[in-house]
């Protein structure tokens, strides 16, 4: 975190206490977790979050455990430890401690369809968390979360978002304007460093499955009415370094405008609305490198009307790569049917979506779409393909035998969106260039996965995903790729 912005949040826990009126009388009730926010939400993205998810949120920092104020709801064993009060007499003085273990061991044939160095890849991945959520009162807190994350086998090979013993992830103060509970009138103003993730993810995410998550330096403001909210941010993402503590990538900024609020009874659907822009001082593509503007705006109707979900999103870019001009596009469908009298509640999903990519070469508009910060494991959990240049048609099936465990088979197929494009890796780097006389199609995925919630803490997954190469994969250099997954996350 850069000099000027530690001075920055000193500045606001020192000065923004005096501005507000008197607070608001506390909402101790206890707090639910909607799957779509819960820790698991980017676990097994072939298909909708797990159901039944444990009390914890993807974002830890949105807990609240205020409501352990009152002894009869402190049933768990680390509750002494998620609410020690700091005031005989405010209940909103507290401080609260979490963290987070979990051990991922991953297995990959040809990871990158191919490209990868090496080809095949087998570690164990391991991250720690560890954090502390002061809340001085209503008004005032500061949140601090330290991570280490280690990779065992094949060290040398570590990328940056996976080898760092001690990492500051994220140190912030929040201050609360307005009425201070959860569904007051308020704003709420954040300075320092902190995760974000919008909507589904699918621009804005924490990228769950490394063992470093995406963060982000700056500011960040939160209003909210009800269920509704309106976030507005300026930021720069955070730079990873292997063996030393993070810094800012002072070649990217990124900002934007994030609304989203239900539409009432009568339309049941979470209506999202936005604009993100982003600087690179460099982003390099199959046509070439240079400095690039983008800017994105978008919209997201998601909800339920009896056994069917829904989760669309359109969404459109312009702006400048060098000189060419900017025209890139993406439409994103997850829909599902739930039979929710029927043994096991199976889900029948289906996921369709497009990603533009660059039709013109080097000339003209440039068309490839940038998912900018998005989810890890956007297409499933191997997480070999970038949403860029991309078209794919996505059935699954979900089932739920017991509460604690959740079932899921999935099978997909993709094509380029461009042949004059390539396809494209999660970082954005070129694993396969296009080729002459290559199709559009790349190949067809299936995949496996089982989920155990074994209890409010421990959760375990396994997952295959095994991916049958196209021609064109072969001649771009690539094969077929296997995915063999396992990981146990123990949560506090």
């Amino acid at each position: 975190m850069s000099r000027c912005m530690k001075r920055l949040c000193i500045g606001l826990a020192l000065t923004l206490p005096v501005l507000t009126a008197a607070a608001a009388p506390a909402d101790l009730s206890v707090p639910k977790v909607d799957p779509g926010e819960s820790i698991l939400s980017e676990y097994i993205t072939e298909a909708a979050p797990d159901p039944n998810p444990p009390p914890y949120t993807l974002l830890r920092y949105n807990e609240r455990y205020d409501y352990l104020a009152d002894p009869k709801n402190r049933t768990d064993f680390f509750d002494p430890v998620k609410y020690i009060p700091l005031s005989s007499t405010d209940q909103q003085s507290y401080l609260s401690l979490g963290g987070e273990l979990r051990e991922r061991y991953e297995n990959y044939r040809n990871a990158g369809l191919g490209s990868g160095t090496p080809a095949n890849q087998s570690y164990l991945l391991q991250r720690v968390t560890l954090d502390a959520d002061l809340h001085v009162d209503q008004r005032l807190r500061v949140f601090v979360q330290g991570l280490s994350g280690l990779q065992f086998g094949q060290r040398e090979n570590a990328a940056p978002v996976n080898q760092n013993p001690v990492d500051l992830q994220q140190g912030f103060v929040d201050y609360i304007f307005g009425e201070p509970t959860p569904q007051g009138p308020r704003l709420t103003a954040r300075a320092g460093r902190f995760e974000m993730s919008y909507g589904s993810g699918r621009l804005v995410a924490t990228r769950a499955a490394p063992n470093l998550p995406f963060k982000f330096d700056g500011l960040q403001f939160i209003g909210g009415d009800g269920a509704a909210r309106l976030y507005a941010f300026l930021v720069r993402p955070g730079q990873e370094y292997a063996y030393h503590l993070d810094g800012e990538n002072d070649g990217q900024t990124f900002w934007g405008v994030y609304a989203t609020t239900p539409t009432g009874r009568q339309l049941p659907a979470n209506i999202d609305v936005y604009y993100l822009g982003a600087r690179y001082a460099s982003q390099r593509y199959a046509n070439g490198a240079a400095a690039e503007l983008r800017h994105s705006i978008g919209t997201r109707w998601s909800g339920s009307l009896g056994g069917w979900s829904y989760d669309w999103e359109p969404i459109v870019q312009f702006g400048n790569f060098g000189n060419r001009e900017i025209f890139a596009w993406t439409m994103a469908t997850d829909t599902g049917y739930t039979f929710a009298s029927a043994s096991w509640r199976p889900r029948l999903g289906f996921k369709a979506d497009i990603a533009s990519g660059d039709s013109n070469g080097p000339q003209g508009r440039f068309g490839a779409f940038n998912p900018l910060y998005f989810k890890s494991g956007y297409f499933n959990d191997a997480s070999i393909i970038r949403p860029t240049n991309i078209a794919d048609l996505h059935p699954s099936l979900q089932f739920v035998p017991l509460k604690s465990l959740t079932a899921t088979v999935a099978g997909a197929a993709l094509w380029r969106f461009s042949v004059k494009d390539g396809v494209y890796g999660p970082s954005g780097n070129l694993e396969l260039k296009p080729v002459a006389g290559g199709s559009r199609y790349v190949g067809n995925t299936v995949e496996a996965a089982l989920e155990w919630k074994a209890g409010r803490h421990l959760v375990c997954t396994a997952s295959y995903v095994h991916l049958f190469a196209s021609d064109y994969v072969s001649a771009a250099g690539g094969g077929d790729v296997d995915y063999i997954a396992g990981w146990a996350t123990f949560t506090w």
